[in-house]
């Protein structure tokens, strides 16, 4: 069985690292798993409750039909001073919202962070997706330290690849589960 993953990245710069790790994804995806890149994060208004509306705006509309088309989601984000991106943070409260409709609600997702020092940012994202009611995934290579890049790409890294896979596989497992879960028949 085919599953997407829909991967959200926390930088709006082209030759970002965080940009740059998105882009390996389908490349390190396993079997029977599609990745595709979020769009339009550059886009979205700052979250503002006035604007959620039945009619958000149109960018916030596509987002959230991207997260509910999608099985499970993969974050990359970069370690910005110490915490999540502002971008991908404006985009998981547009996506955790409405609260009992929303499109992060259940959703299995996983983490990347990117940085210099990504342990606490790392912490940031987890409390803010479980806030927003997406189930975590466990992986065990969730950083990726910029000191271990030494100024390459990372393509160039196998952590990098590592950490990839690990998190595409781990999310598949999830999705794959939950998908029986609740295909299973009630007595």
């Amino acid at each position: 069985m085919t599953m997407t993953v829909l991967v959200l990245f926390g930088s709006l710069r082209a030759a970002s690292i965080s940009t740059q790790i998105a882009a390996l994804a389908p490349r390190a995806a396993p079997a029977g798993v599609t990745v595709q890149n979020a769009e339009g994060l550059d886009a979205l208004p700052f979250y503002n409750q006035d604007l959620d509306t039945a009619q958000p705006p149109p960018p916030v509309a596509r987002l959230r039909a991207q997260v509910d088309a999608a099985d499970a989601v993969l974050l990359v984000t970069p370690a910005n001073n110490g915490s999540v991106s502002a971008v991908l943070k404006n985009a998981i409260d547009w996506l955790s919202r409405p609260r009992e409709n929303a499109a992060l609600h259940d959703k299995p997702a996983a983490l990347i962070v990117a940085g210099w020092s990504p342990a606490t940012a790392e912490t940031h994202l987890e409390q803010i997706l479980r806030a927003a009611g997406a189930t975590i995934v466990s992986t065990s290579d969730r950083q990726i330290n910029l000191k271990t890049l030494r100024g390459h790409h990372p393509a160039q890294e196998p952590a990098v690849h590592t950490a990839i896979a690990g998190a595409l596989t781990a999310l598949a497992d999830k999705a794959e589960r939950s998908r029986t879960t609740n295909a299973a028949p009630t007595a």
